[in-house]
């Protein structure tokens, strides 16, 4: 009975991946199969991120792709039940937001100038995350999955830094309503008349103190709810590309 427990408690720990087992929790009978899935209304870098990752997989051996592989997070009811690689920020991208348990705001679980790697096993099946406040940030961790040696990752969640600016568009939206200027009065010139020179020497005491004018709070940034359609996943690819002779 002892035996049966000890079994019980070991099927967790044998099942559990780490980033350093990439790209084997998708590869089955030598085949790779997993979706890779981006918002609707992703930047086109993240199209390139996806092929960056794609790519990759060349260097790896005995290791097949299927293709056709690519979803737009509107096409996948529920993220959890796939095999699949997601690139996007929670705030755009439905499925990043699923993973991510529907953080709020959206954004509040992200740092700025990094890009992050993150791992989870839900139904038997295995999502991995390239997630960021930026396009750049999540360009610079798919790099680094595609590049770099992880073996020395074995944790389910890494940060890579990306240099990129970026800040949560909630202090993007604090330091613009910072910026709000103070209305100026604006005193028309008095016509030249030998006559009115009284009124030209009492002009200053006519001023009017300029207004002040309250700041604006910024609101709550929320995820949109709905998005509105947009070119699919080779077209983005395409429509880069051309980018780069025209």
């Amino acid at each position: 009975m002892k035996k049966v427990w000890l079994l019980l408690l070991l099927i967790p720990l044998v099942s559990a991946y780490s980033i350093s087992d990439w790209p084997s929790f998708f590869v089955k009978d030598g085949k790779f199969s997993a979706l890779y899935v981006i918002a609707e209304e992703a930047p086109a870098l993240d199209v390139v991120s996806a092929t960056v990752i794609s790519t990759s997989l060349a260097k790896y051996e005995n290791v097949t792709t299927e293709i056709g592989t690519s979803k737009l997070d509107t096409e996948i009811a529920d993220i959890t039940v796939k095999n699949a690689i997601v690139i996007g920020s929670p705030c755009d991208n439905r499925a990043a937001y699923q993973l991510m348990a529907g953080p709020e705001p959206c954004n509040k679980d992200l740092a700025g100038s990094v890009g992050y790697i993150k791992l989870f096993e839900n139904n038997g099946k295995v999502q991995l995350l390239v997630t960021g406040i930026s396009e750049k940030d999540r360009h610079a961790a798919a790099k680094f999955l595609a590049n770099a040696n992880l073996k020395i990752v074995t944790s389910k969640d890494f940060v890579v830094n990306s240099n990129s600016g970026s800040v949560p568009l909630y202090f993007e939206k604090k330091n613009q309503s910072m910026n709000v200027s103070v209305n100026k009065t604006v005193v028309s010139a008095l016509p030249v008349s030998v006559s009115n020179v009284s009124s030209n020497v009492s002009t200053e005491k006519n001023l009017s103190s300029p207004s002040r004018v309250s700041k604006a709070r910024p609101g709550p940034y929320q995820p949109l709810e709905e998005l509105p359609q947009q070119k699919g996943f080779w077209s983005r690819l395409w429509g880069w590309l051309s980018s780069l002779f025209w």
